[in-house]
C-alpha cells in the first residue's frame, strides 16, 4: 500500500526574522501542527532536553515520547540513529547542488541521503498520527533543510520565504536575551555582529530564491506586512499548504498545539497582540546601520526596504 506523503508548511529565510510568531498564528487553523525547529529535534531535544513549548523537558514530554516510540520504537531506539552525523554529512549549503540535481550525488552522499530521509519521512508521518493534524509547521528556517525535506519523498513541502528588513534581524542578532527553554542553567540567546549578520541575511535570502524557482508553492512574506495584517497574511498561507481554502480557526476554549521544539521564548507566552517589533530605528547604532544597508541593499531593494521617501 502506497503512504501518502507528510503535509509540511516550511518557513525558510533567517533567524530573527519572526517565524516563530508566524508559527504560532498558523496554529490557530484547525488541523496546522506547528512543532517549532525540526531540524534540531535531536541536538537540543534528545541531546540536550531543552523545554518542549509545554514547558515540560523534551525527554519527558508525553507527546514527543509518542512520537519516537511510533517513529523509532522509543527514545533510546531514536538516539541510536546517530541522526546528527546523517544531517552533517547531507544537511549543509555546500551540499545544495547535489539535493537540488539527483544525478551529482557520490555514492556515499546517496546512502547517507536515503538514511536521513527515511528518519525525516518517519518523523513527520508520526507527529500526524499522534497529534490530530494534517500540517506539520516547520519553522526551522535554515535553506539548507528546504533543500532537504524538498527532496525527501516522505514529505509533501510547502514554502514560505519568510523575510525581514536586514537592519531589524541584524539589530535582534544583538540582543542579549535570556533562552528559557534551557532550564538547568541561565544561558542567553546567541549574538552576533550586525555586520556579520548582513552578510548572512544576503546568504539565506539568495538560497531561498534558487529554491523559488522550482516550487509551485511557494509564497514570499514580509515580517512588516505580516504584523501589518496578520489575519490576510496567515489565510493566505494556511490556503497554501491545504490546497484550498484556509481551514476552520480553532474556536474559543480550544487548546492550541503546543508541543514546540527551539525558536524565539515567545513559544512559552501566551496569546498576544501582533505588535510590530520596530526597535531597531531608535537602537541600532548609525554606523551598524549604514554598513548594513550598504550589504544588503540590493536584496533591500528587491524586497521593498528601500524606497524613496
Amino acid at each position: 500500500m502506497t503512504v501518502a506523503p507528510s503535509a509540511v508548511l516550511y518557513i525558510a529565510g533567517t533567524g530573527r526574522s519572526g517565524s516563530t510568531l508566524l508559527a504560532r498564528l498558523l496554529g490557530a487553523y484547525r488541523g496546522f501542527l506547528p512543532v517549532g525547529e525540526l531540524r534540531y529535534l535531536w541536538d537540543r531535544g534528545l541531546a540536550e532536553n531543552h523545554l518542549c513549548g509545554c514547558r515540560v523537558p523534551f525527554r519527558s514530554c508525553p507527546f514527543w515520547s509518542e512520537v519516537l516510540t511510533r517513529a523509532f520504537g522509543g527514545v533510546s531506539e531514536a538516539e541510536r540513529l546517530d541522526v546528527p552525523r546523517l544531517a552533517k554529512a547531507v544537511d549543509r549549503i555546500r551540499h545544495v547542488p547535489e539535493l537540488t540535481v539527483a544525478g551529482l550525488r557520490t555514492p556515499g552522499f546517496r546512502r547517507a541521503f536515503a538514511d536521513y530521509a527515511d528518519v525525516l519521512g518517519r518523523l513527520y508521518a508520526s507527529i500526524l498520527e499522534v497529534a490530530p493534524g494534517s500540517v506539520v509547521v516547520d519553522s526551522s528556517k535554515d535553506p539548507s533543510y528546504a533543500f532537504v525535506l524538498d527532496a525527501v519523498a516522505g514529505v509533501d513541502a510547502s514554502f514560505v520565504h519568510l523575510v525581514r528588513d536586514s537592519r531589524a534581524v541584524a539589530h535582534s542578532w544583538t540582543r542579549r536575551r535570556p533562552r528559557p527553554e534551557i532550564h538547568w542553567t541561565t544561558e542567553h540567546m546567541h549574538q552576533r555582529p550586525a555586520v556579520r549578520s548582513g552578510y548572512k541575511w544576503n546568504q539565506h535570502q539568495l538560497l531561498v530564491e534558487v529554491l523559488r524557482l522550482t516550487r509551485p508553492r511557494f509564497a514570499l512574506l514580509r515580517y512588516e506586512d505580516l504584523v501589518d495584517d496578520a489575519e490576510a497574511s496567515v489565510a493566505r498561507l494556511a490556503a497554501l499548504a491545504s490546497g484550498s481554502q484556509p481551514p476552520a480557526l480553532l474556536e474559543a476554549g480550544e487548546a492550541p498545539f503546543l508541543h514546540n521544539i527551539s525558536g524565539n521564548p515567545i513559544r512559552f507566552d501566551g496569546p498576544a497582540p501582533v505588535l510590530a517589533d520596530d526597535e531597531w530605528r531608535q537602537a541600532l547604532g548609525r554606523r551598524d546601520r549604514r554598513a548594513v544597508t550598504l550589504v544588503t541593499a540590493p536584496l533591500l531593494l528587491r524586497y521593498g526596504y528601500l524606497r524613496p521617501r
